[in-house]
């Protein structure tokens, strides 16, 4: 019997069925991904892939890369996650995600197909990336740009047995230590296991721990290692965004150079240079005030964004911000961060996720206050965040913060488009 067409709503729903309950480091595994990619005849194996893994500015990284790479007249396939506006952003193609009608098309079709397997069980992760690989196979697309959801070596991305692919790897910091280990040097080394055999390998600058773990893998694969420059060339972006340009800058540089596509113009490295994802160090402006979007959800992007607002000469800010449950240690690490940047005050909000790990919650506001009190941080607690929003807007602060965590920020810019609407 035929499918029934879905809808964008019902997607969601339906995909939310594959969300695990929780993941664990016991079930962070190659094995369902392998058995499901393989009796999708590897899909992933007939394309040109960028590889991208990292802590922080992998979304950025992977965007500025497909813009680049556009830019050369390449047609490139993007799959990101989380998704901020729709689901369909986890499978773009042309520098926008899939049409919704086109999106539900290729996944009424895969649907079809992997359910005649439910020996299988892919997580919702898992099933979305062999998507994204499946639909780049059947739109022959030039090349497909790929960031890791979560570490690398185990990650479900990291199924790509090509010698031709490239890994890109963006600044390592402490993060998911419940599953990639509490060290620098055990997740670097969970990041760096996306290199296979004979591949380049680009990488920013990192801290010594991260850097010899990558090195002893490129060595370990007989690769061929890239460092970027952190030399600054557009100083008008944030300061972490310039990082991320010219990561993904040097990384096309070299796919220009190894198959021979035309070179890219000033103006077209300029108007790539400004082609972000949403929610990163996103504005909006409502009235006399200015909200920004930023996902920084670790001490790492904390203080990128914390750097940001200092060079951009933002004080006394007002911030609005959610965690997703983590190591507490860490959360402690970032309240700490945001009360350093004197902020006028915090109103801190829960929430629940809707997508990837089913049942997945923000810390407690109560948790987070108690924290700030301790950092003689000036908070409020509102758990409705979309109320918690409005909250902020009626404060004196001119400048307001949303950040603490991606899911967070993908709640609320819906509220803001309906503002500005």
């Amino acid at each position: 019997m035929p499918q029934k067409q879905l809808t964008i709503n019902d997607a969601e729903t339906r995909l939310l069925s594959y969300s695990p309950i929780k993941m664990t480091g016991e079930s962070y595994k190659l094995d369902r991904m392998r058995e499901l990619m393989r009796r999708l005849n590897n899909p992933q194996n007939n394309l040109k892939i960028i590889h991208v893994a990292g802590t922080s500015g992998k979304t950025s990284t992977s965007y500025y890369i497909r813009s680049l790479l556009e830019a050369t007249g390449a047609k490139v396939g993007l799959t990101a996650s989380p998704h901020i506006v729709s689901i369909t952003e986890r499978i773009q193609i042309g520098g926008k995600p899939l049409a919704d009608d086109i999106f539900l098309e290729y996944l009424n079709r895969f649907l079809g197909i992997i359910e005649a397997w439910p020996e299988i069980e892919p997580t919702y992760f898992e099933l979305l990336v062999a998507l994204a690989y499946w639909v780049f196979r059947e739109e022959s697309v030039d090349y497909a740009v790929v960031e890791v959801g979560l570490g690398g070596m185990l990650d479900a991305t990291n199924v790509i047995s090509r010698d031709d692919k490239i890994c890109v790897i963006t600044p390592i910091g402490l993060d998911h230590t419940n599953i990639l280990g509490d060290s620098i040097s055990a997740i670097a080394a969970q990041k760096a296991g996306i290199i296979g055999p004979h591949q380049a390998v680009f990488s920013a600058p990192q801290l010594e721990l991260a850097a010899n773990a990558i090195r002893k893998r490129v060595e370990l694969q007989t690769g061929e290692l890239h460092i970027t420059s952190d030399k600054i060339q557009h100083t008008d972006l944030p300061s972490f965004q310039q990082l991320n340009f010219m990561l993904a800058r040097s990384v096309v540089e070299y796919v220009i150079t190894r198959d021979g596509l035309e070179k890219l113009t000033d103006i077209q490295l300029q108007k790539s240079a400004y082609d972000t994802p949403p929610g990163r160090f996103e504005k909006f402006q409502i009235g006399s005030k200015v909200i920004i979007l930023d996902g920084a959800h670790n001490p790492q992007k904390l203080a990128a964004l914390i750097d940001t607002l200092q060079q951009k000469e933002i004080t006394g800010a007002a911030w609005l911000t959610g965690f997703i449950e983590a190591p507490e240690q860490k959360i402690e690490d970032c309240l700490a961060i945001i009360a350093s940047s004197q902020p006028a005050y915090c109103t801190f909000t829960q929430f629940s996720v809707g997508q990837d790990i089913k049942g997945r919650k923000s810390v407690a506001a109560a948790d987070l206050q108690r924290e700030a009190a301790r950092l003689k941080l000036q908070s409020d607690i509102i758990t409705n965040p979309e109320q918690a929003l409005a909250h902020v807007l009626n404060k004196p602060a001119t400048t307001i913060i949303v950040t603490g965590s991606l899911y967070l920020v993908s709640l609320l810019r819906p509220v803001l488009l309906r503002h500005l609407g």
